[in-house]
């Protein structure tokens, strides 16, 4: 075979020239290689190139799609989540929440009327073989001014001054402390002028002084002592409207009227005589009040005068220990 002649090639389509015995350089073999890669023959005739599979996956780029499918998927909370399964762990905790809290009250409800096993003697004590609920209170003092017009040792000398002064045109009322009688026929609240300008221009010789009400401690059945205390603020709430300040506020008085109809509906739970007898007078106070809004301040007062005396007495002379 003639070595000088020429062999051609078709690789990948395109003829190449060979010459055989022709000797070619490592580096022109390395550089063919990396610019062709491997070519193995084909049927049709045309050369196929190789690819290596570990350089694919080095030029290989991620596509979108694939890294929205590679983020890590969110956590449904519990709360969120919709299941049937949901719906019963919350029925079932929200029933028993409902369960403790109705607990709660009635355990409270019953500890609350149930006696103390330890202490008997410190809600209830025995009067008469019945147990009645006691209890003990501190009442603030109430403060007003006072008309005298004598004090004496005894009940006899009182009423003979009571009658005497009764001709100037005034309704007396005694009153019995420390063992003393003393007769009184008018009062009225510390910012009132009505005893100056009305009582002491009438009878010069009267005595006008400082008396208080409560101020002490008051124990006996409940309803009694609550009774007690309400008509002594009751008849300070009074005094204090019968002033040139607060005559015919209607927000007041209406407080006053409002305060009366309810102490009305718990006369059937006292027994006590002496405080159904101050709530009447209080009654008699609130009608000539309420019925009077047109006259002047000194005619108003004068009018409840034998009622705010009367009221004063019993709650002066009340003891500290109330029955019922």
């Amino acid at each position: 075979m003639d070595k000088s002649s020429k062999i051609s090639i078709k690789i990948n389509g395109e003829e190449k020239a060979f010459e055989e015995g022709a000797v070619t350089s490592q580096d022109q073999v390395e550089e063919k290689n990396g610019e062709f890669g491997w070519v193995l023959p084909t049927p049709d005739g045309l050369g196929k190139k190789v690819i290596v599979l570990d350089d694919v996956k080095k030029k290989k780029k991620i596509k979108p799609e694939q890294k929205v499918k590679e983020k890590k998927k969110k956590k449904i909370s519990f709360f969120t989540k919709k299941s049937p399964s949901k719906s019963i762990i919350i029925s079932i905790i929200g029933a028993s929440l409902i369960g403790l809290c109705f607990g709660f009250v009635f355990l409270g409800i019953f500890k609350q009327s149930k006696p103390d096993a330890l202490n008997p003697t410190k809600n209830s004590v025995s009067v008469s073989g019945t147990a009645t609920n006691q209890v003990q209170m501190k009442i603030p003092a109430v403060k007003f001014d006072l008309a005298q017009v004598g004090m004496y040792k005894s009940m006899e000398s009182a009423k003979k001054n009571e009658k005497e002064v009764s001709t100037n045109g005034f309704t007396p009322v005694i009153y019995e402390k420390n063992n003393n009688f003393f007769v009184v026929i008018a009062l009225s609240g510390k910012d009132s002028t009505f005893l100056a300008d009305e009582v002491k221009k009438k009878l010069k010789s009267t005595y006008l002084k400082e008396e208080t009400v409560g101020g002490q401690e008051y124990k006996g059945p409940k309803q009694s002592v609550d009774m007690y205390k309400a008509e002594v603020e009751t008849f300070n709430f009074m005094l204090s409207y019968l002033t040139d300040k607060n005559f015919n506020n209607e927000k007041q008085l209406e407080q006053i009227s409002s305060t009366m109809l309810i102490l009305s509906k718990q006369k059937d739970y006292i027994k006590n005589k002496q405080l159904l007898s101050g709530l009447k007078h209080l009654q008699n106070i609130e009608k000539v009040m309420s019925s009077n809004t047109k006259q002047n301040l000194n005619k108003v007062t004068q009018s409840v005068q034998y009622d705010m005396l009367s009221l004063f007495k019993i709650l002066k002379e009340q003891k500290n220990t109330l029955t019922n």
